[in-house]
């Protein structure tokens, strides 16, 4: 009889270890950075497996520059409205972490649809000055082949075949540039 309150006591140990392990980590604190608390859309976890083909560039290239222009085409409302979540969810990270670090980094977003650009105050514009890094946002409807982070000379795509795999996608730009690469 001694052994069946042991099992128990073992269950309990397994099946509280496995609920720890299993739960979501979405906050990280940077140190160096006071008490804020980063907060991520996904599992940070699953968002550092979205593949990246060259991480040092790409974040070089940020750092190098005073912008980030945010670019995309505007045709889908559906991807649209995708991207609005995760250029809000890029943008308050990293004009924080750079607050921090003391670097200010603009954001200028830019988009285009029938052959016409636009600036986010929707003003057709000419062409866009793209000067500096630029982040050309890729979505279902907009030319996404996968989940990932790209970069072809000073330009990063960030593409998602979804609203989850784009919001991974932008959870990994930011922790990228932040330099966090585990956990």
């Amino acid at each position: 009889m001694k052994i069946f309150p042991v099992l128990i006591l073992i269950l309990v140990m397994i099946i509280s270890g496995c609920v720890e392990e299993s739960k979501e980590i979405k906050e990280l604190k940077i140190p160096g950075h006071g008490n804020h608390i980063y907060q991520f859309s996904n599992d940070i976890r699953e968002v550092l497996n979205v593949p990246v083909n060259d991480p040092i560039a790409i974040k070089k290239l940020v750092w190098q520059s005073d912008r980030l222009n945010i670019i995309f085409n505007g045709s889908s409302k559906q991807d649209n409205a995708y991207f609005q979540v995760v250029v809000i969810n890029i943008v308050s990270k990293l004009q924080t972490f750079f607050a921090y670090e003391g670097k200010l980094l603009q954001f200028p977003v830019f988009y285009y649809e029938n052959g016409r650009w636009f600036n986010s105050t929707e003003d057709e514009i000419i062409l866009p000055d793209l000067e500096g890094a630029n982040l050309w946002l890729m979505g279902p409807d907009t030319g996404a082949r996968d989940t990932s982070l790209f970069s072809m000379g000073d330009i990063i795509y960030l593409q998602g075949t979804d609203y989850k795999n784009l919001t991974l996608a932008g959870d990994k730009f930011a922790l990228l540039i932040m330099g966090i690469d585990k956990i």
